[in-house]
């Protein structure tokens, strides 16, 4: 398949999830489409539930084989749903025995608030946080679960800081691991105790934790768990931003996380005013506009053009002229890239991964920070895994 017709495929899966989009000319535009490629790339990008769901709403003659495909994904999606709400029941009543109040994030607030229905929003992992004082005991009360943990320094790989421990049951190591998580069968999830909201890679940083916790929501997630913490709709879609534009900045999937942007902004929730004042606190707002603008772009997002503007206007010149020149094209390019499969894949990539990095820094300094992070070696991933292969070797 040519770069030109995955694009076009592509756009049409993001066009029918536009707010008041036309069923009939929808179905126009898409009629030359290769409708089984249609649906593996709906299901690749976790967008085959909410493709589905809208289908079924227009009731529109689709070729059998591609509905039935993501009819599948869509009920198997709905059933994995099911059992993480039921994962997070557990986690959200243990920690209320024990005084923890964490803040749910990301995938299981926004599926159960902000989606029509959960099983329309994918998750791969449970996100919660907590005061980094409260890890360790975090870290106890998952243990006593039957969690195990994976954990990682965060001054090695690429300086991510916000959670360095990863859990997952013992029953739910099964093998079933896949690179791609939306296409996962396990109906168990991660959890992922976050200290902080940082953002970081390789260099790059930027932190909206502070206060973040005093302004939190009251939300009730599932009927079998307690009322938790969420962060309230202005903190959230600055949350979303960073995460979206991060993900673009490693090259990692952001198709879910381009419709997240799409249902907070259509919730209408969102003090504006106060939106730009923390983004500015946060000095986040090369990151926060190119989020914006490319789910403006791409699946219709209701951003004010105000916002915008005042966005592009305290952005540097030259991160502004790339972020107006990003499109569908660089989405793809930036999140589908191919597996490494070897040292000089690793190696390749690692110069042309910083390379990007750098065009997002917003200061000189950043941009040293993410060189610095090429000129230590010996804290790259890389270099862990040469060292494990010689110790294997000898």
């Amino acid at each position: 398949m040519t770069t030109s017709t995955a694009t076009f495929t592509t756009q049409q899966l993001l066009d029918a999830l536009r707010p008041n989009q036309q069923p009939d000319k929808w179905f126009q535009q898409a009629k030359s489409l290769d409708w089984g490629d249609f649906a593996v790339r709906a299901i690749a990008f976790g967008l085959a539930p909410q493709i589905y769901a809208k289908l079924q709403i227009w009731d529109m003659p689709i070729p059998a084989k591609a509905m039935a495909k993501l009819a599948v994904t869509y009920k198997a999606q709905a059933k994995r749903s099911e059992a993480i709400y039921q994962q997070l029941a557990q986690l959200l009543a243990a920690c209320e025995m024990v005084n923890l109040q964490p803040v749910a994030l990301k995938g299981v607030h926004l599926a159960a608030c902000y989606y029509a229905e959960p099983a329309l929003r994918p998750m791969n992992d449970i996100d919660l946080l907590f005061t980094p004082d409260e890890l360790p005991q975090v870290e106890a009360l998952l243990l006593e679960l039957g969690y195990g943990g994976k954990h990682k320094s965060a001054e090695t790989g690429a300086r991510v800081t916000k959670h360095t421990s990863t859990y997952r049951r013992a029953e739910a190591s099964n093998g079933s691991a896949t690179p791609n998580p939306y296409l996962s069968a396990s109906l168990d999830r991660t959890v992922e105790p976050h200290g902080s909201l940082e953002e970081s890679w390789f260099g790059l940083k930027v932190d909206i934790t502070p206060g973040i916790r005093g302004r939190v929501d009251t939300a009730v997630l599932t009927p079998e768990a307690p009322a938790c913490h969420v962060l309230n709709p202005t903190d959230l879609l600055h949350h979303i931003c960073l995460h979206f534009s991060f993900h673009l900045i490693q090259g990692a999937p952001a198709f879910v996380q381009l419709t997240d942007l799409l249902v907070i902004t259509q919730a209408g929730k969102v003090d504006w005013h106060i939106f730009l004042q923390r983004v500015a606190e946060a000095k986040s707002t090369g990151y926060v506009l190119a989020a914006l603008t490319l789910a403006q772009k791409l699946v219709g997002a209701p951003v004010p053009a105000n916002v915008l503007a005042q966005l592009a206007e305290k952005t540097p010149a030259k991160l502004r002229q790339r972020i107006a020149q990003m499109d569908l094209a660089y989405l793809l390019r930036r999140t589908q890239q191919k597996p490494l499969v070897s040292l000089g894949d690793r190696l390749r990539r690692g110069m042309k991964d910083r390379i990007e990095i750098a065009r997002w820094a917003p200061t000189l300094g950043e941009k040293l920070r993410v060189w610095q992070t090429a000129v230590q070696f010996g804290r790259t991933d890389t270099a862990q895994m040469l060292k494990n292969r010689e110790k294997k070797t000898f």
